[in-house]
């Protein structure tokens, strides 16, 4: 059927662009002023890579029953809803309930630069308005709790971010429009940023000066678990009773069932910039934002953080899955840093990247398992060799870098839509 065959393509696609980044990344030189870096959290080849926890909300009580993997066995499950015939498998994020969340976290070690984060993302079922979208969590420094196997499920968190520690649907220092988001302890400031397609198709949505596009961006602070706070406070575009950025942005969209939505959010330290583009693959419908943030956050500098993504439902809801999902300015571990001057080496990063007809899949798995399963694999790039002169690379060599890279995709990219 049409809606498998345009997922398919759309996978194949963004599974060369992440094999690729990743072959390429051992060839590039990091420093602790900042560097490159990219870590593919879930892939449709190989599942988790790195260890990862997760957490379910319902209403007001955490819950194990979300987020929750349809393998190749039961993907039909999730499709059918939305009457799809498909069988490609999903991590589901949250059920089509009302009033539920659920979100993954895993750590890495910031770089210090920029940070973008992307997923791809889907939904099979839902309400007449679809609601309350994407959420990702930047910088976060977990005290009561880790990326590690007994917080499975278990984390410290409130589960509202509108008046984190009640069960007020609104108002109160929070925003009109995000639903249950999940909101986890940490002991320095956090960003949250969501994009929430109910936003402009809300029945109040037009009518709330200030209210241009879909994001909702939070500066939360959630310091001991017993009570939290969103900043700015007031909106800077709402005003009161309201907090943080509401509404942000340009463009708004209503995706339906089975369209992949192309995600990403980009911080930049350096300027204060962060911006976010969703882009519905399926029809091109676009909603953006910019936003400075320059005297209201900025991090401590690179370390370990924790980052996460999630998805939130309120009176409206949809069950929200993820496809894909990586971040690029940040390592598995600290970089070595080089004091010499000259070193010149020569790197060869040998690439296979596969694609598949469009009756096989790979699999996203369960934080302890790891299960890979494809079929008819066509090598379609064999090796890319590239040769460094210079012990830490400056921004032009990484910029020809990813030149190379780009070209690569580029015929990649030709050839798996092709087959």
């Amino acid at each position: 059927m049409a809606p498998t065959r345009k997922l398919s393509g759309y996978l194949v696609a963004a599974v060369v662009v992440a094999a690729l980044s990743l072959a390429l990344a051992s060839a590039l030189v990091t420093s602790a002023q900042g560097g490159v870096g990219q870590i593919s959290v879930v892939n449709l080849i190989s599942g988790f890579n790195v260890p990862v926890v997760l957490q379910g909300n319902n209403y007001t009580l955490p819950t194990g029953l979300w987020p929750t993997y349809y393998g190749p066995s039961s993907a039909a499950l999730y499709w059918s809803a939305g009457d799809i015939s498909s069988d490609q498998p999903v991590l589901e994020l949250v059920p089509a309930e009302k009033n539920s969340s659920g979100a993954l976290f895993w750590q890495a070690y910031y770089l210090g630069g920029t940070i973008s984060m992307s997923v791809l993302a889907t939904y099979s079922s839902g309400s007449s308005l679809v609601a309350d979208g994407i959420v990702f969590y930047l910088l976060l420094k977990p005290t009561m709790w880790g990326v590690e196997p007994q917080y499975n499920y278990s984390i410290a968190y409130l589960h509202y971010i509108a008046n984190a520690n009640t069960n007020k649907p609104q108002g109160a220092g929070g925003s009109p429009v995000a639903g249950y988001v999940i909101v986890p302890q940490s002991s320095e400031p956090y960003l949250l940023i969501q994009w929430d397609p109910f936003w402009r198709y809300w029945r109040h949505g037009f009518n709330m000066t200030g209210a241009t596009g879909q994001w909702n961006i939070f500066i939360v602070n959630n310091p001991d678990n017993s009570t939290a706070s969103v900043a700015p406070s007031p909106s800077p575009n709402l005003g009161s009773p309201y907090a943080g950025w509401d509404g942000v942005g340009l463009g708004y969209f209503q995706p339906r069932p089975g369209d992949v939505l192309n995600i990403t959010v980009v911080y930049n330290p350096a300027t204060g910039l962060l911006s976010g583009t969703a882009q519905d693959e399926s029809t091109g419908q676009v909603a953006t934002f910019s936003l400075n943030l320059s005297g209201y956050f900025r991090p401590n500098g690179p370390g370990y953080y924790v980052f996460g993504v999630g998805a939130a439902t309120g009176a409206d809801y949809a069950n929200w899955a993820l496809l894909y999902l990586s971040v690029s300015g940040v390592s598995t571990v600290p970089p070595i840093v080089t004091s010499t001057t000259t070193v010149t080496t020569t790197t060869t990063a040998t690439v296979t990247l596969l694609t598949m007809t469009t009756t096989s899949f790979v699999t996203v798995v369960s934080p302890t398992t790891t299960t890979v399963t494809s079929t008819s694999p066509t090598t379609i790039i064999s090796a890319v060799t590239s040769t460094v002169t210079k012990a830490v690379l400056s921004t032009s060599d990484l910029l020809s870098i990813a030149a190379i890279a780009v070209a690569i995709v580029a015929v990649a990219l030709v050839v798996a839509l092709r087959r």
